[in-house]
Order: structure tokens, then sequence, then C-alpha cells
């Protein structure tokens, strides 16, 4: 079955028991966080919360020949910088919070699969962001707080990256024409000649153990 933005996920409880669980939509996750996790176009959401940032799901440059705006790759005539789907995340320019968070697996997920020669497809950018943003909302400082005390947070923050991929999913799929799930992308970050040695070296080692 496709996920849906507003699916059910199942969340574990507190002291209820090892693995009991409860469901929950996506809404309800969402409204677990302080501040809330809300969604908009970036055209709508830019410059609605001090200290925030509307941040794409998944860069907008992968869909772009070059930069964040011009000419779009094959299968991404349909993707607008302006109308895409963005959430509010913490950025005032410090190492930890969730913007940077973020952004920094994006990077290397693009340099890694250039330095491969590789165009991951929006599928696997898609699944790349999810980690991400349970790292983001896990790990940033300062830290969404969770409003909902009877669920487990670490549950919580899985359900809710789940969510968002299943969100930003739905939004490629209603874009005119849709963004495929596999259609490649571009790496809008190239890799570092230390990371194509590396890539190169590995490949190279790859084939000695098959000979």
């Amino acid at each position: 079955m496709t996920a849906t933005a507003g699916m059910v996920k199942a969340v574990v409880v507190k002291g209820g028991g090892a693995g009991m669980t409860t469901d929950m939509k996506c809404a309800e996750i969402f409204a677990s966080f302080d501040p809330e996790i809300k969604f908009g176009p970036h055209s709508k959401m830019k410059g609605t919360m001090d200290g925030y940032q509307a941040e794409h799901i998944i860069p907008t440059s992968v869909f772009h020949d070059k930069g964040r705006g011009g000419g779009k790759t094959a299968g991404c005539t349909g993707y607008s910088t302006g109308g895409a789907t963005t959430w509010m995340v913490r950025d005032t320019q410090t190492d930890r919070e969730e913007h940077k968070l973020l952004t920094d697996p994006m990077r290397l997920f693009s340099q890694q699969n250039d330095a491969k020669g590789k165009n991951a497809t929006l599928k696997e950018w898609l699944d790349e962001y999810k980690e991400g943003t349970k790292n983001a909302l896990k790990n940033a400082e300062p830290k969404r707080k969770i409003t909902n005390k009877d669920v487990d947070e670490n549950s919580l923050i899985d359900a809710a990256a789940e969510c968002i991929r299943a969100r930003a999913e739905e939004s490629f799929g209603e874009m005119d024409p849709p963004v495929k799930l596999d259609t490649p992308l571009r790496n809008s970050w190239p890799a570092t000649i230390e990371q194509k040695a590396k890539a190169a070296a590995d490949n190279a080692a790859s084939r000695s153990t098959r000979l």
C-alpha cells in the first residue's frame, strides 16, 4: 500500500509493557512537538517563524541543472522552488541546530554519489532525508520539546521522520507533471578529490576481490 502523509503510525507507549504500541495519525505526531511540525509551500512558509527556515524536503538544487533556479533536470519539469513543500526548522547559523543536521547528510550523500558516478533517484534521496530527519529531531541543540508524555520519545521521532517523508513523497506526486520516485536527481554538491580517490580505491578493491 502506498504511504500517505495522513497514515497511522504505531508509536511505543511508555510503561505499557514490552512492545506495546498505540496508533497515531501523522497530524497527531506532528502536534506532539513544540514547536509543532508544520508544512507549506516555500513561498508561503518563508519568514513565518523567527530563527527558523523553510526547509525543502530534498535540497531544491538537485532538481535544477545549476544552482537553485534555471532549467530543470529530466523528469523534474513540474518542480518549483517556491511551490515545493517545506517545513520549519531552527536555523540561527549554529553547528548543532536542525538545519545544519539536515543539510550535512544531504551534502555527503550528493558527494558520495558523485564520487561513484551515480545519480540517486528521488526515492533514494527521500530515504536518506528520513534518516537525517531522525538525527536532527533527536540530537539538535536546542531540541524540540515533546509535549505528549505518554509515548516513547525515540519512537515518536522515528514515526515523525517517516510521516515527513510520506508528506514529501505525496507532494512530489501532486506536481504537474509529477516527479516520479525513480527519477534520477543531480548531485548538486560535487565530490572532493579525496572522496573520488577513496571511491576509486574501493572500486578497485572490489574488482580485485571478485577476480
